[in-house]
């Protein structure tokens, strides 16, 4: 790996050693080994690997990189995503803030996003590698125990990130090449494997993870870290993703069990409340950690006095999509003004405007029903593909089905699927992927179109979009050259 990655490494782990005394002499240099982490009293390690996985927590909102927006956190990977699917609309250029991204111009190895996802991903890897490396099998402690499983799932999570930007689906070539897999701290320089290695590693560490968490003395998480319910949800992200829908589905039922879907009033609420019921994971603002008008909010909301709504640089629905919501669907008026495609669906919190502390999600059970009704259609259990899409859209429709769910099979079943998912999920960054598993063609050069950039049909597996292997890392990785570059 590159060798500022290690460099910034070791200066933090020098600043966590740093504010203890215990920890300033373990080493002339101010090098900590993992063997001398292992020789630590289990008290002692508890306080060292919490603060680095806090650490990792707070770098889901803004990347190692850079901090200018919009390169915050993996939320803006979501807005990217989106907009790279053209579910997401521009209406303007603005201040330009995304508008690479809306014209599909930012897969560029020179780039700041292609270097953002690279570095934030593997620097937050060999932080959590920090503390795997540390703990060979799961422990006995509890308290070790739970940030074993929450670090086995970041690291999943981090590998799943890269693998989906970097390279085409699982299904499009489990051996093209991949992205290089870093499993320690003190890794020498490696080249990209396999798309089968990446997804492998992922497998793996959800099932140490789930494993861990296992174990019931384990406290309860709050949905601001990563607890069983998150591993499960990841671990079905990543397996419908990769073909194997008898586990997706599985993962799915398990990590929604528990969670009601919220009510039609709580989707019109602006996705700002943390205690909303279908959030499982969420990321928390305070006053020291909110980005003001680089938050999230400021670029999505179109009623808020941000970037968005400021100077009326808003990010709609697609029209073509829009059209497919039916009117008595709560959704379409979270999307609609006066009749046409817009988007009301997210909206700081008035409480916390000024200073932009509304929370960001990142998993709702409301992904889990659509990953199990897609995982249960494409084996063939249609009738349980068509139960649980059929509550989730009466959850939306005030008790109604318009969509006629049970009327469905085969490919049109499968086809509401993706419909619903694309509605349902806009704007939190799946329908890029959604669109690559369906195999979609994405369109903008239609009569009625409300794209501000027009661009020609482009298919799910164009190669840009995907993003290429960063320069820095070709310069200074040796076993990764201009040869290995994606197309």
């Amino acid at each position: 790996m590159k060798k500022k990655n290690a460099i910034i490494l070791m200066f933090s782990l020098l600043l966590v050693f740093g504010c203890s005394e215990d920890f300033l002499d373990l080493e002339p240099q101010g090098k900590v080994t993992p063997e001398q982490l292992a020789d630590l009293p289990e008290s002692k390690l508890v306080g060292v690997f919490q603060g680095k996985l806090n650490g990792v927590y707070g770098y889901l909102q803004s990347n190692t990189n850079i901090d200018r927006e919009p390169y915050t956190g993996v939320r803006s990977w979501d807005i990217v995503a989106d907009l790279y699917s053209s579910d997401m609309v521009m209406t303007r250029q603005g201040y330009s803030w995304y508008w690479d991204s809306y014209q599909i111009n930012e897969h560029v190895a020179t780039y700041r996003r292609t270097g953002g996802i690279w570095e934030t991903s593997y620097n937050q890897i060999y932080t959590l590698n920090g503390i795997l490396e540390t703990m060979t099998e799961i422990p006995e402690d509890v308290q070790l125990k739970s940030i074993y499983a929450q670090a086995a799932t970041l690291r999943a999570f981090y590998y799943f990130k890269l693998i989906s930007w970097y390279q085409q689906s699982y299904l499009d070539g489990e051996n093209a090449p991949g992205v290089p897999l870093i499993l320690s701290s003190n890794a020498q320089p490696t080249g990209r494997g396999t798309v089968k290695q990446v997804y492998d590693q992922i497998y793996a560490d959800l099932d140490a993870a789930t494993e861990a968490f296992a174990d019931p003395d384990i406290a309860a998480l709050a949905n601001t870290a990563v607890g069983p319910k998150v591993t499960a949800g990841l671990y079905a992200q990543v397996a419908n993703s990769k073909g194997d829908y008898a586990k997706a589905a599985q993962k799915a039922a398990e990590a929604k069990a528990g969670f009601s879907l919220m009510s039609t009033e709580q989707w019109l609420g602006g996705f700002h409340d943390i205690a909303n019921p279908e959030w499982m994971w969420a990321i928390s603002i305070n006053s020291e950690t909110t980005g003001y008008y680089d938050s999230f909010f400021s670029h999505v909301s179109n009623i808020d006095p941000g970037y968005a709504g400021a100077i009326e640089m808003y990010k709609i629905m697609d029209a073509s999509l829009f059209a497919k919501i039916d009117t008595t669907d709560c959704r379409y008026e979270a999307f609609s003004y006066e009749g046409e495609a817009f988007g009301f669906k997210f909206y700081n919190d008035p409480d916390f405007s000024s200073d932009w502390l509304s929370p960001y999600v990142l998993m709702r059970s409301a992904e889990m029903y659509l990953i199990e009704a897609e995982a249960k259609a494409r084996l063939g259990d249609e009738a349980g593909a068509k139960q649980l899409l059929s509550e989730l859209v009466r959850a939306r429709c005030y008790g109604s089905d318009p969509y006629n769910i049970s009327s469905l099979s085969g490919q049109n079943l499968l086809n509401m699927i993706y419909t619903q998912a694309r509605i349902e999920l806009w704007g939190e960054g799946k329908s890029l992927f959604y669109g690559k598993r369906f195999k979609a063609t994405f369109v903008r050069n239609y009569t009625g179109t409300n794209h501000a950039e027009i661009l020609d049909n482009y298919r799910y597996n164009d190669p840009k979009l995907i993003m290429l292997i960063p320069l820095d890392e070709i310069n200074n990785n040796p076993e990764i050259t201009q040869d290995d570059q994606n197309p």
